[in-house]
């Protein structure tokens, strides 16, 4: 099937499109729209840039304020006596009927060498109750048992040994073959045993025969939320548009922007683990009422002050001898997590699932090895060749760092990542691709090397929840106000350029992740940008002239905002979904982003079952 062009309901721009390339008319006023400073926290816009503005960045304020709640707001505040805290979902599982319920009780142990207790006699509770139906007037009513965890984060760092972090205990219960389309209310266990909260969640759709349609099927997007205030209105824009399941693609608590000793103390050393208890207190609304599927990025790694080491040939981690994603792996385990993987770093990194029966959910970590004879690489090939679009007809990939975009921070840092599964992807007909890492928002068109393509996978960065870092505003195509050129023509690694780079390392971009030997990150396109602008750093020799990127904006690229928001993907068909991306300035009642999908059945990679790929 094909992804064909996109279709456009509504688009409100609240910003011109880069124009042709003519250096003092991009000198002059942008109207771009941005929180930034004292705005972030306001919930207010910076003014649009003044009429006689001729440097881009006199556009905006000149400080930013962005900052995570403090220590002990009530926002992000939990009780230590034995309550329920931090309640959270995660699913469905790929059998479409199984959940995993997750919560805190009790509070962290910070000290040197704390002692970590033996939980695994410890039993835990979660009760949940079907909403009354015809067949069952009163409610189906289960009772389910599970498991109690701790992490302890050691600091072989003297610097911070006195900051070792013992976790609260952490609940993990299994909810398993549940009715598909029910509502459910649940309770869970206190740290007494008893049954606490007034909780609800809708399981999703699963086709069968007699079984109504699975469609409508929403599906919340977002990424890099933090626990700002802006993360606060990102997570609340999302309630309102009520998903039935929610895709996050990584960087969540930003704890490691803090210092072990105090979780005040913005900046780096050790992590500070008390970020990640507050992050499950101010995301517990949305996330205990709407499953997620999240998956690591790079503030997920914290390998500060701990013994950590990722490399191409490493298959496992586990404490205490090499334990990055320590946190993220006790906290958030995956869909198909049995009791015997609860905790375990290992069999977080990577999963696949499906969501409503129809759409196939393929989750990469960009930040451990994913050659090829990499573990990963290996599972991945395996899921792909799994997938028929008969049955599932959606298929969708996420992973952290977003691999198109034209913003200036982390741009084209995908490109070894891309040079092995680009081909992949488009092989076997991926619909969608979601990411974060870059703090603002862009949607491409359907897009294969550079080059627009109905049949190819539309790129969704969604880094824009809000976290404190703040958003990337600069495009690659931008004038800097220094040199009076396009940002990427200022762009260099190792004091080459990346032209020059193509010619002595082309391994030698910046890149995300673990990186095989002889993997090229330096790429370049065909001119083809959207007022007809000429390419950047061109390489010589070459006809029609290539270019690292563009003078103005690629055609590739069909929306671009360096502002905070999320994404809403409804399902409507085996072959249409419409698209939107919210703005947390302008709230949910007009999408900035609303395109319609439609795929239709002329691309061979999207037939129903996908062709094999050898892995070889």
């Amino acid at each position: 099937m094909q992804l064909h062009g996109i279709a456009i309901l509504a688009l409100l721009a609240l910003f011109h499109q880069a124009q042709a390339y003519r250096p003092q008319e991009l000198l002059a006023q942008r109207a771009l729209i941005a929180e930034i400073g004292d705005a972030t926290n306001q919930h207010i816009t910076a003014k649009p840039c003044p009429s006689k503005a001729t440097v881009f960045n006199d556009c905006f304020l000149t400080s930013s304020n962005a900052k995570d709640y403090p220590w002990g707001s009530p926002e992000i505040s939990y009780s230590a006596a034995g309550d329920p805290w931090g309640v959270h979902l995660t699913g469905p599982y790929p059998d479409g009927r199984t959940y995993l319920v997750s919560w805190f009780t009790g509070g962290p142990t910070i000290k040197r060498n704390p002692t970590q207790p033996n939980t695994s006699a410890l039993v835990t509770y979660a009760s949940v109750q079907a909403a009354p139906s015809a067949s069952a007037p009163s409610g189906e009513n289960q009772t389910f048992a599970g498991s109690i965890i701790t992490y302890l984060r050691l600091y072989t760092d003297t610097a911070y040994a006195n900051y070792s972090y013992l976790s609260p205990y952490i609940h993990h219960v299994i909810l398993a073959n549940l009715t598909p389309s029910t509502t459910y209310t649940y309770q869970v266990s206190a740290r007494d045993g008893n049954l606490a909260g007034n909780y609800s969640f809708t399981t999703l759709p699963l086709p069968a025969d007699g079984a109504p349609s699975p469609y409508p099927l929403r599906i919340g997007i977002m990424g890099d939320v933090g626990q700002t205030r802006n993360s606060s209105v990102t997570r609340d824009h999302m309630l309102s548009n009520n998903p039935q399941v929610v895709i996050h693609v990584g960087d969540s608590s930003y704890a490691d922007n803090y210092h072990a000793s105090s979780p005040d103390l913005n900046k780096p050393g050790g992590t500070n683990q008390q970020r990640w208890d507050s992050f499950n207190v101010l995301w517990e609304p949305l996330f205990s009422r709407a499953p997620v599927l999240n998956i690591p990025g790079n503030h997920e790694v914290e390998s500060s002050g701990i013994k950590s080491s990722i490399s191409l040939t490493t298959a496992s981690w586990s404490f205490p001898t090499n334990f990055p994603f320590q946190s993220y792996a006790a906290r958030f385990p995956p869909p198909g997590s049995t009791a015997a993987t609860l905790g375990s770093i290992t069999a977080s990194m990577y999963y696949s699932t499906v969501l409503g029966g129809v759409a196939t959910l393929i989750s990469f970590n960009n930040y451990i090895a994913y050659h090829r004879g990499s573990p990963q690489y290996e599972w991945a090939i395996k899921e792909f060749q799994k997938v028929n679009r008969t049955k599932t007809p959606w298929l969708f990939v996420q992973y952290h760092t977003s691999s198109y975009h034209t913003y200036t921070n982390h741009y084209k840092s995908m490109e070894c990542f891309m040079s092995i599964w680009e081909d992949i992807f488009y092989r076997y007909g991926v619909d969608l691709v979601f990411n974060g890492h870059v703090h603002a928002y862009e949607r491409t068109h359907p897009v294969y090397k550079y080059r627009r393509d109905d049949c190819a996978p539309t790129y969704v960065t969604v880094g824009d929840g809000g976290n404190i870092e703040g958003l990337y505003r600069n495009f690659v195509d931008d004038i800097s106000s220094t040199t009076k050129k396009t940002y990427c023509e200022g762009f260099t690694a190792s004091g080459k350029s990346p032209a020059t780079l193509y010619y002595t390392n082309p391994g030698g971009w910046d890149s995300a992740g673990p990186r095989p030997a002889n993997c090229s990150t330096v790429t370049f396109q065909p001119a083809s940008g959207v007022a007809g602008g000429p390419p950047v750093m061109c390489l010589n020799g070459t006809d029609p002239l290539l270019g690292f990127c563009q003078s103005s904006q690629p055609n590739w690229s069909a929306l671009r905002d360096p502002s905070f928001g999320h994404a809403i993907l409804d399902l409507q068909s085996d072959t249409t979904a419409r698209f939107r991306w919210f703005k947390n300035l302008v709230g949910t009642k007009v999408a900035v982003d609303d395109i319609v999908l439609e795929r239709q059945a002329s691309c061979q990679n999207r037939r129903r079952r996908s062709r094999h790929l050898s892995s070889s």
